[in-house]
């Protein structure tokens, strides 16, 4: 599987220790320039192998132009780059962004879901500790999305 990413869930990930999941959930995950610039790594940072920059093409180029006024640069980029490529999924953790990809039909899975899927293939363990961590850096989750991955996963809220 293939998937293309916004910056949050790649920070994320990364912030608590759990970027690795995503290369063994995906063969490839695949970020546009602005997302590249976006997410600030230390000097010396090894890019994983399964993780990669592609450009825009022009018309990719030309479809994030559209939708700058109702979105972020990179979220931006990521739609157009997914609607481009025909990647298996696109990954997003903003709701406006996600509602409009949803509402052009294309597959979305934010930070909370890639856990989820990550502890229903038995990659990780357990799901409670990273969301109890996610929210020590800042991301918002409301009780209620942190109770409904629990119970996804069958795991004690």
């Amino acid at each position: 599987m293939i998937a293309v990413s916004n910056t949050s869930p790649l920070i994320l990930l990364d912030k608590v220790e759990y970027l690795w999941i995503l290369g063994r959930l995906f063969k490839k995950v695949i970020m546009p320039p602005s997302v590249d610039k976006e997410w600030l790594r230390p000097g010396g940072y090894v890019v994983p192998d399964w993780l990669s920059v592609n450009n825009l093409s022009s018309e990719a180029e030309s479809d994030a132009t559209k939708l700058y006024q109702d979105m972020d640069k990179g979220e931006a980029e990521a739609i157009a780059l997914f609607r481009v490529m025909k990647a298996d999924l696109l990954l997003l953790d903003d709701l406006r962004a996600r509602r409009y990809a949803k509402s052009l039909g294309l597959p979305v899975a934010g930070t909370v879901g890639l856990l989820i899927t990550a502890k229903q293939r038995g990659i990780i363990s357990e799901i409670k500790p990273i969301l109890d961590n996610l929210r020590k850096h800042k991301f918002y989750l409301s009780n209620d999305i942190i109770k409904k991955a629990m119970d996804m996963v069958n795991e004690s809220y």
